[in-house]
């Protein structure tokens, strides 16, 4: 006696299964996937507080003589590296979104390719 689902409906079901995987599912959890990506970065790059600690001086150095000269190095250095963050950033977007493009394209391109090796 057998029990089960047979071989033929789960195969007539397949396509469906995997377009709606494809389309629907997968693209959320990458999606998530690469949003928690991106925000962790920009939490570890500690660019938040670059900017509200922009004009305290250096390593909190507040001793006689030397508070001006501290505030004027802690402006030069969080200037530089808020440039070196920007464009961390910015290459991790120029890589994160065309990532998902992709993703979702693909089996537009696959399909495509197909067509194009058949009938060209």
């Amino acid at each position: 006696m057998r029990t089960g689902v047979p071989a033929t409906s789960y195969i007539s079901t397949l396509p469906v299964t995997f377009f709606t995987w494809w389309f629907l599912e997968s693209p959320k959890i990458i999606y998530k996937v690469l949003y928690f990506t991106f925000v962790s970065v920009v939490h570890q790059l500690g660019y938040k507080s670059l900017f509200k600690t922009f004009f305290k001086p250096w390593k909190n150095e507040y001793r006689e003589g030397l508070v001006g000269f501290s505030v004027v190095m802690g402006i030069t250095i969080k200037t530089l590296l808020i440039f070196v963050e920007s464009f961390v950033i910015l290459f991790l977007l120029v890589t994160i979104i065309p990532i998902f493009i992709a993703w979702v394209l693909l089996p537009f391109l696959v399909l495509w390719g197909v067509y194009v090796g058949l009938f060209a």
